[in-house]
């Protein structure tokens, strides 16, 4: 038989049958079977086709689980993208349309065209801050709508686990074991997957909440700068916009120069004195306004400079109001001009080089103002910026001291958690010691381990507070970079000379000759400014002269600050090492009383166990002697043999004394007894049966009231993780009493039956002694006659006993 082209089966040339294979399916349940038990590392030593063939295609599938796993949970992960992602889009919209509702408002309100009162900029923020909560909600939503949305994702990828678990197991291409893990470990992905993502949504609503912050804080600004008139301009930190408006101020001084000396050109010569009047009196109104500018400037900068070193504004004394600055300058120009000057013989044209001169020096005055009051505003940023500058380096200092500090506290914090564990350890084994020794000995350790643990919170305490003292080894480095920032201020800004008062005004040449009444400002208002620049110039001069004075005083500072931030901290750390050894101390007192608590368990077990074992031992000594000492012949429950024989030999001997009755009739009655004392004897046998029956009955049931009370207080006997309270060695120990003691008390009831059973023997012999003389009397009298008979009875009837 060869074998044919189809794979399936065989074909018999000689016959031409077919022939099937013999294996028709690759396995049944019993095959499957012996493979599931055969053990996880076994390994054939050779690899036929057919498992070869089986395991690539178990391989297969479990590789095609894998894939519909991983497009199931590419699938849950779609949907809920698609879900965040419409929650995204519309609290994007929601925010826009908040930001225009809030611009809308402030639009609003611009619109009116003049400085808002103070009930209209309530009404607006109020609208603003409705607009703010309706944004919060709307974050708030956000979030709580995001983090369930990760929460269903997270839950659906958990039933898709769950679901494809079941079937690799079918597929069998792994253990259970190894699966196991595996999906432990995805398991994990997914939670460590939620947490970040919830953790993300957490972190984008306070970056939302940060720009809902700026936008307010940037709306309720606009709508105070509407509420006044003139707003300052809004500085920086730095001193770069406080230079770049002097140098505006300077350039459109310029401006005004080059304006006026066009005016004048293209004017001519003036013919009238009163239109000359007339074009002073402007030139004087906008010097006044340049120096109104000039100063209204230099005060919002000293506001913002006071600001930004942490200096309360209240303190800065200035104007409310250029009104208030306009009205003060007024004053001291009309002060200083209400004077008239005598010209003489001095021509017209001469009086207009004067003025021009004049205009040139007031232009000249107001040049050196600002770059005064420059030098003023940059001697102060310096000065008030290097404290801060310092405090920063401090306050760098101080957090690296306060993060080796933290540091020292973990370390502390992980040395006392193993000081924690071992004295847990002991404390368990003091809670479940078995005897008074056992637990005295334990008490004593955990004192040791409570001192040992008081001895160091002490010293890490100290070690503690001497790592924050290292703050003060920094003070000679900050003290020598402050006296040498302060080195570099004074060579920066060196002291000046006193200006000379007329040096501004010296343009001015006046004949004597000539006379000419004219009221003329300008040289008074020229004197003015430059009575200021000397001020200005004085005031540097003693502030870099008290700056340099004070420099002595320095480490003196520094020192106080430091010592005051350390005494703090240390104050904080003293009070968390206080509370530490006051809890601590506690646990002394606690301990003490869980070991008398534990005394007081072990001296009831000890008493339980020895009044359970008294009363059984106190029984198996009873029963045995009860039992020998178990019923009489005289016993009421017993059948009263001896009441019966005894009244049997009276009538016998009463009949026999009687000499008129034939013999032959006293031989009969004779013969009439001995029938009665078997069936007397029967009787007793019977009743004495029955009592020992129940005897053992009653005997019984002690004993297995005895076994059942042992049976319970075994049972009581519960450990600690069984809600008891007897450790295992203590119960170990009362179960083997215990035990020995049961079976003490089989060896009694072994014992009572055997001397029930000795008794019994007893009453029966005791019995047969009774019967005996007379069933003896009976038996001769059949024999020997009455006579006879009654003669050999006689001697024997004293007996009984």
């Amino acid at each position: 038989m060869l074998p044919s082209k189809n794979n399936d089966s065989e074909k018999c040339y000689c016959t031409g049958v077919i022939r099937k294979p013999l294996i028709d399916t690759p396995g049944c349940s019993e095959d499957f079977a012996a493979v599931s038990a055969l053990p996880d590392q076994w390994t054939p030593k050779r690899c036929t086709p057919i498992l070869t063939h089986y395991l690539i295609e178990q391989q297969q599938k479990h590789e095609a689980v894998h894939k519909d796993l991983a497009e199931e949970a590419l699938a849950v992960n779609r949907v809920i993208d698609d879900k965040v992602r419409v929650l995204a889009e519309k609290l994007l919209c929601e925010i826009k349309e908040n930001d225009n509702d809030i611009q809308c408002v402030i639009t609003r309100f611009k619109q009116i065209g003049r400085t808002l009162s103070l009930e209209e900029r309530n009404e607006a923020h109020k609208q603003v801050s409705k607009f703010y909560n309706k944004r919060i909600q709307d974050l708030v939503l956000f979030k709580q709508e995001g983090i369930s949305l990760e929460r269903e994702r997270s839950d659906c990828l958990r039933d898709v686990l769950q679901n494809n678990f079941h079937r690799l197991i079918r597929v069998g291409h792994k253990t259970p074991k190894e699966l196991l893990h595996e999906f432990d470990e995805k398991i994990y992905e997914i939670n460590q997957q939620l947490l970040s993502n919830n953790r993300a949504y957490i972190e984008l609503e306070a970056q939302l909440r940060s720009q809902l912050d700026d936008t307010i804080m940037n709306a309720r600004s606009s709508l105070n700068q509407l509420c006044i008139s003139n707003p300052k301009t809004i500085r920086t930190h730095s001193a770069l916009p406080w230079a770049r408006n002097v140098d505006r101020i300077v350039t459109s001084f310029k401006g005004n120069e080059k304006v006026i000396s066009n005016s004048d050109i293209t004017t001519g010569i003036l013919t009238d004195l009163e239109e000359f009047k007339k074009c002073i009196s402007r030139i004087v109104d906008v010097y006044r306004a340049e120096i109104m500018k000039v100063f209204s400037s230099f005060i919002g900068q000293l506001d913002e400079l006071h600001k930004n070193i942490g200096v309360d504004a209240t303190s800065i004394q200035k104007c409310d109001s250029n009104e208030d600055l306009k009205t003060i300058i007024d004053k001291a120009l009309y002060c200083i001009s209400d004077s008239s000057l005598q010209y003489k013989n001095l021509s017209y044209q001469d009086l207009q080089d004067i003025t021009r001169n004049d205009i040139m020096n007031m232009q000249k005055s107001l040049i050196s103002l600002g770059e005064r009051l420059k030098d003023t505003y940059s001697i102060l940023y310096n000065a008030g910026h290097m404290w801060d500058a310092h405090i920063m380096r401090s306050a760098l200092i101080q957090k690296l001291t306060l993060a080796s500090v933290e540091d020292m506290q973990m370390v502390h914090d992980s040395v006392e958690l193993i000081n924690e564990v071992n004295f847990n350890v002991v404390l368990e084994q003091l809670r479940c010691a078995s005897d008074a020794e056992k637990l005295q000995q334990h008490y004593d350790v955990a004192m040791n381990l409570l001192e040992r643990v008081t001895d160091l919170y002490q010293q890490h305490g100290e070690v503690e507070i001497n790592k924050l003292e290292d703050f003060m080894n920094t003070l000679p480095l900050l003290n020598n970079i402050l006296r040498s920032e302060c080195d570099c201020l004074l060579e920066k800004y060196p002291k000046l000379g006193i200006l000379s008062t007329t040096s501004l005004i010296s343009g001015s040449s006046i004949n004597s000759h000539q006379t000419f009444s004219l009221r003329a400002p300008l040289p008074r208002a020229v004197f003015q400014t430059q009575l200021q620049d000397t001020a200005l110039n004085n005031w540097r001069n003693g502030f870099l002269e008290s700056f340099q004075n004070n420099l002595s005083a320095i480490p003196e500072e520094l020192s106080r600050h430091a010592r005051k931030w350390v005494d703090y901290k240390c104050l904080q750390l003293n009070m968390r090492n206080s509370m530490k050894l006051v809890s601590h101390s506690i646990r002394a007192e606690r301990l003490k009383a869980c070991r008398e608590a534990r005394l007081a368990e072990i001296k009831l077990h000890d008493a339980r166990l020895n009044s359970h074992l008294e009363a059984l031992h106190s029984l198996i000594d009873r029963l045995p002697q009860e039992a020998s000492e178990f019923s009489c012949l005289d016993d009421p429950n017993l059948y009263p043999l001896s009441s019966f024989v005894k009244a049997m030999e009276t009538d016998i001997n009463e009949f026999l004394s009687q000499e008129s009755i034939d013999p032959e009739v006293k031989r009969l009655k004779l013969s009439s007894c001995a029938p009665r004392l078997i069936k007397y004897k029967e009787h007793f046998d019977k009743s004495l049966d029955d009592l020992i029956i129940k005897y053992k009955k009653d005997v019984e049931n002690t004993i297995q009231m005895v076994r059942i009370s042992n049976f319970r207080f075994m049972k009581q006997l519960k450990l600690f993780f069984e809600g008891g309270r007897y450790s295992a060695s203590e119960a170990l120990k009362s179960c083997g009493t215990l035990v020995r003691a049961a079976d003490a008390l089989e060896l009694c009831a072994h014992r009572v039956t055997d001397v029930i059973n000795h008794r019994r023997i007893q009453l029966l012999s005791l019995a047969d002694q009774v019967i005996l003389p007379l069933q003896r009397a009976v038996d001769e009298n059949c024999k020997y006659g009455p006579k006879t008979a009654l003669d050999r009875k006689k001697p024997q009837t004293n007996k009984k006993k």
